[in-house]
């Protein structure tokens, strides 16, 4: 397998550590999207991170239908309960935290693409006003010790790879005390070992504008 995308994309990030999870092995294509687009475009016709191509040369796009491929491949410790309740949950952290990345990530490309005098304060505003009810409702919700209960789930790895995109890109919405179980919950999943080995390489941080 070839998990295209860099690890500054907080969903290609979570790919990386559901597969050091499973122990999947993979190679990389670390490509820009942004300086490589013409030829990523031939892997991805949307030109979006992360896929995966697979070893009979399959694509797949979309990081919620590669991880539900990875799902049926792992056959131990899976991130997300088979069925019922506890998989509804799951997901509904799991989409939370990534309708907040969402908001995030909208604000940090409109101050990286537009100079000031063109961005949208209407827009920004919304946006980072999203943000913080999407962190307040995943404060409110969170079980301990992991986001779902006791044990790790496809939730953790979203809220970690959130917060590591907050407090790098944009964390004026993130607060030390109101979202302070999130970010502990976060820390404790970056010294894990499928955490650890999807570390961020200095060539694959956005660089600031």
């Amino acid at each position: 397998m070839i998990l295209v995308g860099q690890y500054d994309s907080p969903v290609t990030r979570r790919i990386a550590i559901a597969l050091h999870h499973y122990g999947i092995p993979f190679t990389r294509d670390t490509r820009s999207i942004f300086s490589d687009a013409a030829a990523l475009s031939k892997i991805s016709p949307l030109t979006r991170i992360p896929a995966l191509v697979l070893d009979d040369g399959e694509v797949l796009i979309d990081s919620a239908a590669i991880l539900d491929h990875l799902d049926e491949q792992a056959d131990h410790a899976l991130l997300i309960p088979a069925s019922g309740p506890a998989r509804r949950f799951v997901l509904q952290m799991t989409a939370l935290a990534q309708g907040t990345l969402e908001k995030v990530a909208a604000v940090v490309y409109e101050r990286h693409f537009h100079l000031p005098e063109h961005r949208s304060i209407d827009w920004l505003n919304r946006c980072l006003g999203q943000a913080r009810a999407g962190l307040d409702e995943l404060t409110h919700r969170l079980v301990t010790p992991y986001a779902c209960g006791s044990t790790l789930t496809h939730a953790d790895v979203m809220i970690t790879t959130l917060i590591w995109y907050m407090q790098d890109r944009m964390d004026e919405v993130l607060s030390p005390t109101a979202h302070a179980s999130l970010i502990t919950l976060a820390e404790h999943c970056e010294t894990l070992p499928a955490f650890r080995a999807a570390a961020l390489s200095d060539f694959e941080k956005m660089p600031r504008s």
